[in-house]
């Protein structure tokens, strides 16, 4: 049995003749190939897609060849070919070189190739769209094998090349949102109906790997000592929030600290990009650490920063897990130890801290003279861990049961999600990676558009147009 496939590409003459795509042979009365196979499917599609794609490049030179000025015919200087990537592979396309009309004055080039303006990216927005959306979710060495073995792109893409324009979209991302800071933020309306119930900000650390020009210049330090040697950065910290709407509805942003030139801007048009008006008070759920502040530091809009009860809560399960030793050591209120530490735990559910802190600096003081201090030593240091972590945040302990009961967040697990959806599950868990500052930075900007499902192809830089452009009198004209 042998099947060919042909197609025809009628033009609007209405001339047209048959083109042979694929051949395929099977054995009569035998299932032992049904259909096609992956192989011969990439064949056919390849072989559908170069047709029509050189169809269409034809047409496009054959009418380029017309003078919009006179209608004169223009003559060809050169023929090249050009490469033309598509996710049905990669093509290769006849590219005229057009001499410029004579009726044309002060021109800069006696030449020009139209569909080397037309096609000036030589890659489909399709390709590009799917290149950049599976790197934002896989490895680049595992999206393009991921890639190469579900469609014929086995010459188009590399895994350089995917980094490149996983690169390239990045930057166009986080120049957009660097142009809207610089520029009039254009802040919601004040009756904006957009409201975040809170807002959760976390960092990650990923292993610090230094750029070319950061190895070219410790190289010349060795050999320079006035040279001045950059800093070894060991680590690259990476900012990711998570904004909860009222419906439900939840969004994430992340940048490099490193590579933006203000973070609390960077959360102000984030929030303005979410709708929420500039006025509206909006609560961050955070724990005590330090990089929280080069977060929110300098923010223009009224933030509530509240401290997060899971971190609370995890500190006091291992001061109860320390007393559970000494079941009958007594407070020096004379109650059981660990009934004060329960009760230290209540009051600060209910937003009494202050009190929950003088209970446990009493018992950590008691401790602190017994002259058996090694027994007492893991629940010495815990408690003394904690009592410092409630009074160093006491500004930003509330009233967590009166917040729950209205379900209202206490937790700051929606930015530890944050965290693993933006950084780790791509970035840190489970694989041995360094990363660049800048490297990372423009991959964050990436997958949190995918995240965000703001990536589309009409959203890609630099789209391919349906004209070419060619400079007449000194000035760019379409060629239909």
């Amino acid at each position: 049995m042998r099947i060919i496939i042909e197609a025809r590409i009628e033009d609007t003459a209405g001339s047209s003749e048959p083109i042979r795509l694929v051949e395929f042979e099977r054995a009569d009365g035998e299932l032992k190939q049904l259909g096609l196979s992956l192989a011969e499917g990439k064949s056919l599609v390849y072989e559908a897609q170069r047709a029509l794609v050189n169809a269409q490049a034809h047409g496009f030179a054959v009418a380029s060849r017309t003078c919009l000025q006179c209608g004169a015919v223009l003559s060809i200087k050169a023929k090249h070919t050009i490469q033309y990537r598509t996710v049905f592979g990669k093509m290769t396309l006849d590219s005229p070189q057009l001499r410029v009309c004579k009726c044309s004055q002060d021109i800069s080039s006696k030449s020009f190739s139209p569909l080397a303006l037309a096609l000036p990216r030589r890659v489909s927005p399709e390709l590009e769209y799917l290149q950049v959306k599976w790197a934002a979710h896989l490895p680049y060495a595992v999206a393009t094998t991921l890639l190469k073995e579900t469609l014929p792109v086995d010459q188009a893409i590399s895994t350089s090349g995917l980094r490149n324009r996983v690169w390239a979209v990045g930057q166009e991302l986080d120049d957009a949102a660097e142009k809207a800071i610089r520029g009039e933020r254009a802040y919601p309306p004040a009756d904006s109906k957009v409201k975040i119930v809170a807002l959760a900000v976390d960092s990650a650390w990923l292993r610090h790997r230094p750029s070319r020009q950061e190895q070219d210049e410790a190289r010349l330090a060795q050999y320079y000592p006035s040279k001045r040697v950059p800093p070894n950065g060991r680590h690259v910290n990476i900012i990711a929030g998570r904004a909860v709407h009222e419906d439900g509805r939840c969004k994430v942003y992340g940048y490099v600290n490193r590579e933006v030139t203000s973070a609390a801007t960077r959360l102000d048009h984030f929030l303005s990009e979410q709708g929420a008006a500039r006025d509206q008070k909006i609560t961050i759920v955070s724990d005590g650490a330090g990089e929280f502040e080069k977060a929110v530091d300098g923010s223009q809009r009224p933030l509530t920063r509240i401290l997060d009860w899971f971190h609370i809560a995890m500190k006091f399960r291992a001061i109860e897990q320390s007393a559970q030793k000494f079941p009958d050591l007594l407070a020096p209120n004379g109650r059981l130890v660990q009934d004060e530490i329960a009760s230290a735990k209540w009051l600060t559910w209910h937003g009494k801290g202050a009190e929950a802190v003088e209970r446990l600096k009493s018992i950590y003081d008691m401790l602190d003279l017994t002259p058996e201090d090694a027994a007492y030593r893991a629940l010495s240091w815990n408690l003394r861990g904690t009592y410092w972590y409630l009074e160093s945040n006491a500004r930003y302990l509330v009233n967590y049961g009166w917040r729950y009961r209205r379900g209202m967040p206490i937790s700051s697990s929606i930015a530890e999600s944050a965290v693993n959806e933006v950084v780790s599950l791509r970035c840190a868990k489970k694989r041995q990676m360094r990363w660049t500052n800048k490297g990372a930075h423009l991959l964050v900007q990436v997958r949190v558009a995918v995240l965000n499902g703001e990536l589309k192809m009409r959203d890609m830089p630099d789209r391919r147009r349906n004209v070419a452009e060619q400079k007449h009198d000194g000035h760019w004209q379409c060629v239909a």
